[in-house]
């Protein structure tokens, strides 16, 4: 396995054109959960994802720069002031990057101090089984926004660290603690000595009049099937967003949008 930690450097950037034929490969898989659950490594692409990154408590353990991006943007010109990065040609670069116009900057940091193993938030949000990686992002940049710091991931949900998710949190990624669960019906039957369980869903007491004082958990299902009878059975209270028009249902990502809003805003 390629090396894995990269120390900042002071004042100046500079750049090391040392990435070997089997390092590309091997970040490259990256994009695979098998490859980031061993490795402890995800990709993060962008200038605003990895400045984010660079802030954060997390490791970059490589830097990667498309060749001739900093000379064509002032903006990652600035990002990689101070920091070790290496250039790699557009084929390299390439193999590595998962998005179709790349702004030409590649972090690869270690995922593991943004995982927690307990909450200790007095409310939080817990995903279970969503299955498209754009709603957990959206969802985890909404937390961000409002000042939720906890997030409680279902074990059947889209991973996490799957680099379209990764996109779609904007960089909120990196302000988030996740609880990475292993079984979120048994866990949430725990937490019901401490918190109540609140839930989404289409039946269920209108948002608007829930007391959303005290400690909770705030429950977001799968976008086709809703919560489980587990998690129900697992549910103290359950809430709906009641509407006027011949939608099916509220995307997971607008509801848990709207009810975060109300609980948090």
């Amino acid at each position: 396995m390629p090396r894995v930690a990269r120390a900042r450097v002071s004042m100046v950037s500079s750049i090391h054109p040392m990435a070997t034929k089997d390092e590309i490969k091997y970040y490259a898989s990256l994009k695979q959960k098998k490859a980031r659950e061993e490795s402890g490594l995800f990709i993060a692409e962008g200038r605003k994802i990895v400045a984010e990154g660079l802030k954060s408590p997390c490791e970059c353990a490589r830097l990667f720069v498309k060749a001739g991006t900093p000379k064509s943007d002032p903006d990652v010109a600035s990002l990689l002031e101070g920091w070790s990065y290496e250039t790699l040609g557009e084929l390299d670069f390439d193999r590595i990057s998962d998005t179709e116009n790349s702004q030409g900057v590649i972090g690869i940091f270690d995922y593991r101090k943004l995982i927690i193993q307990k909450p200790t938030a007095d409310r939080l949000i817990a995903l279970f089984d969503l299955a498209d990686p754009r709603n957990m992002g959206t969802i985890t940049r909404t937390c961000d926004w409002f000042g939720i710091k906890e997030l409680l991931i279902g074990e059947t949900c889209v991973d996490l660290f799957n680099p379209k998710t990764i996109r779609s949190t904007m960089g909120s990624i990196f302000h988030t603690r996740f609880i990475l669960s292993k079984n979120l019906v048994d866990e949430l039957g725990r937490y019901r000595e401490t918190y109540k369980i609140v839930t989404a869903d289409v039946a269920g007491t209108d948002y608007r009049a829930f007391d959303y004082s005290g400690k909770g958990i705030y429950v977001f299902s799968n976008e086709a099937r809703g919560p489980s009878d587990g998690i129900l059975a697992a549910t103290d209270e359950v809430v709906t967003i009641p509407g006027g028009g011949k939608a099916e249902s509220l995307n997971v990502a607008s509801a848990a949008s709207i009810i975060v809003a109300r609980i948090f805003g």
